[in-house]
Formats: structure tokens, sequence, C-alpha cells
């Protein structure tokens, strides 16, 4: 473990690069598609009626429970029906999918097309139900 240490320290020029860059990668890739928020966040924005909550994951996991209020376009279908959602201001589009990962490409997809307010939900429905959270 030392020479490992040394070695970084002797090759200081490769270091400082690789992790600038490791750095960046990751936090790119936490803003992938929308900025992330916390189940409790969600609680709040849904009980305000501020959020359309659209949960990816595919119709069988929807029906086997979702959280109330949302709908459900499966994301290999989002490219092509993402048109349904409401692309106003004063309305956030919140992504759902299993374990907050696959949110961040349909997130990519509605920015693309002028959506501006996407939210991710941190940890999807898996830290929803870790939260002891009801699911319809």
């Amino acid at each position: 473990m030392i020479e490992f240490f040394s070695f970084l320290y002797d090759q200081w020029f490769l270091t400082v690069p690789l992790l600038i860059f490791i750095s960046l990668f990751f936090s790119s890739l936490s803003k992938k598609g929308g900025k992330k928020i916390s189940t409790h966040e969600l609680v709040s924005m849904n009980n305000s009626g501020s959020a359309k909550l659209v949960d990816i994951r595919s119709s069988s996991e929807f029906n086997e429970g979702h959280i109330t209020g949302s709908i459900n376009i499966p994301f290999p279908d989002f490219e092509r029906r993402h048109h349904e959602l409401p692309n106003r201001d004063d309305i956030s589009i919140v992504l759902i999918c299993e374990m907050g990962s696959q949110s961040g490409n349909a997130g990519e997809i509605l920015q693309k097309s002028g959506f501006k307010d996407n939210l991710i939900l941190s940890g999807g429905i898996s830290e929803w139900r870790h939260n002891n959270l009801p699911l319809v």
C-alpha cells in the first residue's frame, strides 16, 4: 500500500488530472437529467400539488405498487410519450424509477425537449419503501 501512495506522489502530474477527471465525472453523473430530491421533499411537493409524478418502471411493477398521484410511462415508451406531460413553469416533473438510476436518462429526454424543471427521486421506489412510505 505504501508503494501505491509513493507512486501517486512520484507521478503527481498524472495523479492530479486523474483526480480532477474523476470528480468531474461523478459530479456530472449526479446532475444528469435533473436535480435529485429526497422522499420528504417529494411528499411535500405532492401534497402541495406543485409536481407531476411520472413512474418510468414497467407497467407490471407500477401495478404492484406506486406513489399516490403518479402516472406510468414505462421508460421504453418514454421518448415517444413524454409529450403527454405538462411543460409548465408552475409544475415540476418528478421522475421515479426503481433505484433512481434510470430516471436521469428520462430527464435528459425531457431536457432536450425543453422541459426545465425536472426532478429525480433519489433512490427511487426502493428508497420510498425503505422509508416505509405508502404505495397504492
